[in-house]
């Protein structure tokens, strides 16, 4: 789609904490800035799934601007290697120094504060008033709703209470309401908002992207070592967090089930860090598991070049309430992504994953029908397998594709400005 000039001022800045590289907001800013738009991302430089920094600060700076395409505002955060109060403590500093940052560069048109945590909203609300500019909260995960769902908060804790505070206040002060889980609409209803106020746009995938990462083909060369060790292996795949809601235990605990039944060509490899990842291996080496290798966190383009040599990919979700408004797992979109047949130990009910059309669902916390699933899949001719994944991949390109949701943002941008 071509440039276009309205004459209202184009520029939107997105806030979102963890965005460090390709992914949702770095589509938007790409597809955005080719229909004319100029886009600033304010992200924080300490990456939250490899704990690590990713820029070197001069003494005394907490900020950096840089151009390479899109305009990026890189906030300096402290440091933090658990889901505790570093934690906390990381994201209240994103959100002051993107405060203090934006408060004095140019106006924007619109700004847009993108959670998961509540703190990058309140900044970006803070900035639309001191610019005067609209604002739109965007809502990926509903806090602190899922982290009652999870057990991390107590219901009626004072945690919980002032978390729900926060979330009404930004709702109430939001212009528009972008929510991400597809079940989003009832959830914000039940909290009062106004249905004419928000509006569905899912994640999705930028398969231009994609498709790059899958021609250079720059494979990091440990993972190319293991690949060539690997190649008489039917491979099973997870990439992402290893957290508590990920129900990695069930994956563990099926690869166990499919090395007691002696299917030795199929491999499990899970891919990334994570608060539970400590446990997961000491739960491997019980069971003794030679089928299964876990691997450091990759930077965002390896993935397409792992999903690639898989024969198969595995979604898992913890058994309980957390996803009762759905799904929208960044991850999954990869694996459709990249053509292959995903086995899901997920909840029913679930509309993405029936309609993507390559997705064999298994009920969440039941490793013998995970196994089951995946050693069905691994004795599926090639040709068959390959037909299913490429379902998976039509469907993105219709329905989860940037295009298709950058033009969705778009129309809420205009409609505000």
């Amino acid at each position: 789609m071509g440039k276009k000039d309205t004459g209202c001022n184009r520029s939107l800045w997105i806030l979102n904490h963890h965005a460090t590289g390709p992914g949702r907001h770095e589509g938007f800013a790409r597809e955005l800035a080719a229909r004319g738009w100029r886009v600033k991302i304010f992200a924080a430089s300490f990456m939250h799934n490899l704990f690590r920094e990713l820029k070197i600060y001069p003494p005394g700076v907490n900020c950096l601007l840089e151009e390479n395409g899109i305009e990026r505002v890189w906030i300096k955060a402290p440091p933090y290697f658990s889901n505790g109060v570093r934690r906390l403590f990381n994201q209240l500093v994103f959100a002051r120094r993107s405060w203090l940052a934006g408060r004095g560069m140019d106006r924007p048109g619109i700004i847009l504060g993108s959670s998961v945590h509540l703190f990058a909203g309140l900044a970006g609300l803070f900035l639309a008033r001191r610019h005067k500019v609209p604002f739109v909260f965007e809502v990926r995960d509903f806090w602190p709703q899922v982290l009652v769902d999870m057990g991390v908060l107590r219901r009626g804790g004072s945690a919980e209470r002032l978390m729900g505070w926060l979330e009404s206040f930004l709702y109430s002060k939001a212009g528009r309401i972008i929510y991400v889980p597809p079940g989003g609409a009832d959830y914000l209803a039940g909290r009062g908002v106004e249905r004419e106020k928000t509006v569905y746009i899912p994640n999705g995938v930028d398969l231009a992207w994609f498709d790059r990462c899958l021609a250079d083909d720059c494979l990091d060369p440990e993972l190319a070592r293991f690949f060539g060790e690997c190649q008489d292996k039917m491979l099973f795949v997870y990439t992402g967090a290893h957290g508590r809601a990920n129900g990695l235990d069930v994956l563990v605990k099926a690869a166990a089930v499919v090395q007691q039944a002696g299917e030795q060509r199929i491999h499990f490899l899970l891919v990334g860090e994570g608060p539970e990842k400590p446990a997961l291996e000491k739960l491997a080496g019980e069971y003794g598991l030679c089928n299964l290798t876990f691997r450091p966190g990759v930077p965002k383009d390896m993935v397409p070049l792992i999903i690639k040599r898989a024969a198969g990919c595995i979604l898992s979700l913890e058994a309980g309430g957390a996803f009762r408004y759905g799904i929208s797992f960044n991850k999954l979109f990869d694996y459709l992504a990249g053509s292959r047949p995903v086995v899901a130990a997920a909840p029913a009910g679930l509309a993405l994953l029936e309609q993507a059309g390559s997705v064999i669902r298994v009920a969440p916390g039941d490793p013998p029908a995970l196994a089951g699933a995946v050693v069905e899949l691994a004795r599926t001719a090639p040709g068959e397998r390959l037909g299913i994944g490429l379902a998976g991949r039509r469907y993105v390109e219709r329905h989860h594709s940037m295009p298709v949701l950058a033009g969705k943002l778009e129309k809420v941008l205009e409609e505000l400005l």
